[in-house]
């Protein structure tokens, strides 16, 4: 569909566009899907939370958790 840009420019994903990120993201980095990442990360079952991969990941939760 069109894609659809917000005032200031940034283009607004969807939430199919943020899922399909966060589970690429979560795969390169950690090894695991987005849906795997998002319950672990609510679940507090992530390992050193605080690690730069972790957290470039997580990131992306409000897009596609």
């Amino acid at each position: 569909g069109m894609k659809k840009a917000s005032k200031n420019g940034y283009r607004v994903l969807s939430r199919e566009e943020g899922q399909k990120l966060l589970d690429r993201q979560a795969r390169r980095y950690l090894r695991m899907s987005g849906p795997e990442f998002a319950r672990k990360w609510k679940a507090k079952k992530i390992e050193n939370p605080d690690r730069p991969e972790v957290m470039r990941v997580a990131f992306l939760l409000p897009f596609g958790g």
